[in-house]
């Protein structure tokens, strides 16, 4: 494989959990829209990578451990596993989907057309304050679509409404509703060495959907260039 900025990734999630460490000893930031789901009327539009196969699996393994030290965390399904390749329109209450979706989606699908599929290797997991993610290392394909649909949207006057510039691949596969009950076993149990395995991409989806992705459609498939 031949990885964007290897070294620069694994600093990056290094770092992640080197600044939340004494947070999470103190039990971390619960999210308390987990509490009162039914609450939480965010919804926002996003270009995703779907998690699926033989890395889906291995967390969803790993996942059961980590359920037995910190049974009380949110942990997402394997349907809703997914890396975030771009947010297009950020989580806002009440948002519905746009009615010139049809024109994000076939910028979307040009700029698609000219990446080749790429592979994606996920190994290890860090923690926010608030988020455990398994940690995901790329070719430089991810870091080409994401350049290029920056750049058509903005030539075509389409909104953009990406939080930040983001070089991450992660996976959020749990997060802290209130306090961890056990953080020093749980920063014991991340810091671990593990390997998931590599996942090929050949299409993405622009998806709108809610902050965990357990409410969502699904607007459109986008296929990468064919081999």
């Amino acid at each position: 494989m031949n990885l964007y900025n290897e070294n620069i990734l694994k600093e990056h999630y290094d770092h992640i959990l080197a600044q939340n460490k004494e947070i999470l000893l103190k039990g971390g930031h619960g999210d308390s829209f987990l509490l009162s789901p039914k609450t939480d009327a965010r919804m926002a539009v996003a270009l995703l990578i779907r998690v699926k196969g033989e890395v889906s699996e291995k967390i969803a393994e790993y996942l059961q451990e980590l359920k037995k030290t910190e049974p009380a965390l949110y942990y997402y399904p394997s349907q809703d596993f997914h890396i975030t390749v771009l947010d297009i329109l950020r989580g806002k209450p009440n948002r519905t989907i746009p009615e010139n979706i049809e024109d994000y989606i076939v910028c979307i699908q040009e700029c698609a057309d000219k990446i080749k599929p790429f592979y994606i290797d996920f190994q290890g997991i860090t923690a926010s304050n608030n988020a455990v993610l398994a940690c995901g290392y790329y070719e430089y394909g991810l870091e080409e679509i994401r350049q290029s649909v920056r750049k058509v949207l903005l030539e075509r006057n389409l909104i953009l409404e990406e939080r930040y510039q983001t070089i991450s691949a992660h996976i959020t596969v749990a997060r802290i509703p209130q306090t961890l009950e056990h953080p020093e076993a749980f920063l014991n149990q991340i810091k671990e060495e593990i390997r998931f395995g590599k996942m090929e991409v050949d299409s993405l989806e622009l998806t709108f959907h809610n902050w965990y992705d357990s409410k969502k459609t699904k607007l459109a498939e986008i296929s990468l260039q064919r081999k």
